[in-house]
């Protein structure tokens, strides 16, 4: 039994392998692989057997192969034998057929150059024809502009026909010329000098004729010789040069008068009035041109206003009136600039269509007349206009004594009030330009970014310690920077509307809130770092009376002192800034800072008054103990050398010692109660403030008398 495989041959050919026996330890078809390696061969085989077993089955495979090819030779023996029979003679018969083949070879050459030959000669009679053709279309052009030359000659210099300018004969004379320069553009080879100049001197003065004719219809009240002008311009192709005749005869000498210095000065109503007188001119000279040539008029082609008018009255201005482009009196150029945007929004309603403004600012000379206004310099004169009165103040030193009362309805801190003042500056009329947006929008984040900058140096810690009046002020001072921050995040929104209203189309107004939102977020943090910075001042003020809980042992040892009923002046002391605090400002902050303010500084107290009351309480203890084994001793000694101890009832006494954890008692609970005594401070938000009740409760805990002393 054989197996079938079809291993990829370029031939696609069958292969039969001699199935084998069943135990070879290796599968037979991988000898088929184009890929077969003896090395991968053996690797992937290396666990069917030992190196013994795959040769012993490698040659038992060997001679099953071996007799498959007998057995294969002798079933196709006959074809075999066939096949060499039938190649005996082979190449006596390819030698034979040989020499015809090369005969025929030959044959195909010669005919193949015999074509090539006639088409060559083919090729060179159509070339001769072609030139021919042109030269014959040539000669027919030159007796055409012979011809044409003539009858132009005869049209244009005629003796009768000289002086007279007739619409009719021109149109002829324009078909005639167009006919002319048609054919001369085929015959140029075979025209003469004299020819060529007589071409161009008649075509000089068609076009001379047709200037005249044109200014005369200029003023003719029928608008119809005006449009049978421009129909003939335009026949000849030469639109352009309408536009500069007009230019030329008719614009520049008024806009020679109209725009110079002189004018400017002598006119009463400065720059506008040049203006006006520009634009007067439109109505008076230019108007039946507008009608005619507007994109739906009835000649197209032409733009009197853009390269006539315009292109005339921007020269001037730039030659004639150039100190209307200095940007020195920035109040001055700022009026001269919106007039001239103004003058230009005029010019754009004559044209009156979307596609001859958009060719309008497209124009080479209203982009340079753009440039010439230097925007950019006007911009710096504004900048250190607005700028320095806000530099100077921020550079001075933090006023930390604020005069007059301070309000939480509106800015207290100079600085805040100046660069307020100085944004809406930025976008006032009489500053503010459309074309300056985004620079006077970088200048108005400048201003806010300075002013974080000084709220930054401001709230600066204090290198002195002075307490009393100057740390009242210092407070004073934070409260009103407090307020101010607040207040300034307010104008946020407002700040946004008064950009917003000017912002162009490029922007949208989310992107702006966006943009000038940010600051907002930095005042946020700054009114932070305040609030810390009031919390550390109340904190320094408190903290330097916990000193004399210290003093509180000295007190009582061994003087004799009564039991303490009253808390000691300390604890006024330390709480005197926080209530001093709550008085005076709770309506410059509010109930809910107010909170934070006082939850901040009672924890932070709190946390350093247990820390002292501990330390106090446990040296109390040391010395307590320190004398309860002195007494010990002293008593044993008294024992020993025959003395006899009363053991009767002894009237208990507070010691010196419990006096003290008494007072300490008394200290905390008055401090406890005035935290209490606030409902909108809880007792479980002060941090340690629990466990300082207990620290105190637990040390007069079992004294006999002072639990009740304490109540």
């Amino acid at each position: 039994m054989e197996e079938k495989v079809a291993p990829a041959t370029g031939g696609g050919e069958l292969f039969s392998l001699p199935a084998g026996p069943a135990t070879l330890c290796f599968d037979k078809n991988e000898f088929m692989k184009k890929t077969f390696s003896v090395d991968e061969f053996l690797h992937e085989n290396r666990n069917a057997g030992s190196l013994e077993i795959i040769r012993d089955d490698l040659g038992l495979y060997l001679k099953v192969l071996r007799s498959a090819m007998i057995e294969l030779i002798n079933q196709d023996y006959a074809d075999f034998v066939d096949l060499s029979a039938n190649l005996i003679g082979l190449d006596q018969q390819i030698e034979a057929i040989g020499g015809p083949l090369e005969k025929l070879l030959a044959e195909i050459a010669q005919v193949k150059a015999a074509l090539e030959g006639s088409m060559h000669e083919i090729a060179n009679c159509l070339e001769q024809k072609k030139a021919l053709r042109a030269h014959k279309k040539s000669l027919q052009s030159l007796a055409r502009v012979q011809a044409s030359l003539v009858k132009l000659e005869n049209m244009l210099r005629a003796r009768e026909r000289r002086d007279a300018i007739n619409a009719t004969l021109l149109e002829r004379a324009a078909l005639e010329s167009i006919q002319l320069q048609f054919n001369i553009e085929f015959c140029k080879t075979f025209l003469d000098t004299r020819q060529q100049q007589l071409a161009q001197e008649l075509w000089n003065e068609l076009l001379g004729r047709l200037q005249e004719y044109f200014l005369r219809a200029l003023d003719a009240p029928d608008a119809k010789e005006l449009e049978r002008c421009l129909r003939i311009y335009c026949t000849l192709d030469e639109c352009r040069t309408a536009e500069e005749v007009f230019r030329r005869d008719i614009v520049a000498p008024f806009m020679n008068r109209v725009i110079s210095e002189a004018s400017l000065q002598n006119s009463p109503q400065g720059l506008t009035g040049i203006y006006n007188q520009i634009l007067d001119f439109v109505s008076m000279r230019m108007k039946q041109l507008c009608q005619l040539t507007k994109r739906n008029g009835k000649v197209k082609g032409y733009s009197f206003v853009v390269n006539s008018f315009w292109a005339e009255v921007e020269r001037r201005m730039e030659t004639n009136m150039s100190s209307i482009f200095a940007p020195g009196n920035p109040d001055a150029f700022y009026q001269k600039y919106k007039c001239t945007l103004e003058f230009l929004e005029r010019i754009e309603q004559i044209l009156d269509d979307p596609e001859d403004v958009a060719v309008f600012k497209a124009h080479a000379q209203y982009r340079s007349f753009q440039v010439r206004w230097n925007l950019p310099v006007y911009f710096q004169i504004r900048f250190q206009e607005i700028g320095s009165a806000l530099e100077a103040i921020c550079s001075e030193p933090a006023d930390r004594q604020l005069a007059g009362s301070i309000s939480a309805s509106q800015f207290n801190v100079a600085q805040f009030s100046s660069a307020l003042t100085a944004i809406s500056r930025c976008w006032q009329e009489g500053i503010y330009l459309p074309q300056l947006f985004h620079r006077f929008l970088k200048l108005t984040l400048q201003i806010l970014a300075r002013l974080t900058v000084w709220c930054v140096g401001a709230i600066g810690p204090t290198t002195d310690e002075a307490a009393g009046e100057q740390q009242s002020a210092r407070i004073r001072f934070l409260v009103a920077l407090y307020s101010d921050l607040g207040n300034i995040v307010l104008k946020i929104p407002s700040i946004v509307n008064l950009a917003g209203d000017k912002c162009p189309a490029g922007l949208s107004r989310a992107e702006l809130e966006t943009v000038i939102g940010e600051s907002g977020d930095v005042f946020r943090s700054k009114q932070t770092l305040v609030q810390r910075s009031i919390v550390e001042e109340l904190i320094g003020g408190s903290l330097v009376q916990l000193r004399q809980v210290s003093d509180i042992p000295r007190l009582y040892r061994k003087t004799n002192r009564e039991l303490p009923s009253r808390c000691c002046p300390y604890v006024e002391q330390v709480l005197a800034p926080t209530d001093t605090f709550r008085r005076n400002y709770s309506t410059m902050i509010g109930p809910e800072a107010m909170r934070e303010f006082l939850c901040g500084v009672y924890s932070h107290v709190s946390v350093q008054y247990y820390r002292v009351i501990d330390e106090v309480l446990t040296s109390v203890q040391k010395t307590e103990e320190s004398l309860r084994r002195l007494k010990n001793l002293r008593d044993r000694s008294t024992t020993a050398s025959g003395g006899q101890v009363a053991t009767g009832d002894r009237t208990s006494v507070a010691s010196d010692d419990d006096k003290i954890r008494l007072q300490l008692h008394v200290d905390v609970m008055h401090f406890a109660r005035y935290i209490n005594e606030d409902p909108a401070i809880a007792q479980e938000q002060v941090s340690k403030l629990p466990d300082l009740i207990q620290l105190v409760e637990d040390a007069i805990k079992g004294r006999s008398g002072l639990g009740a002393q304490s109540n």
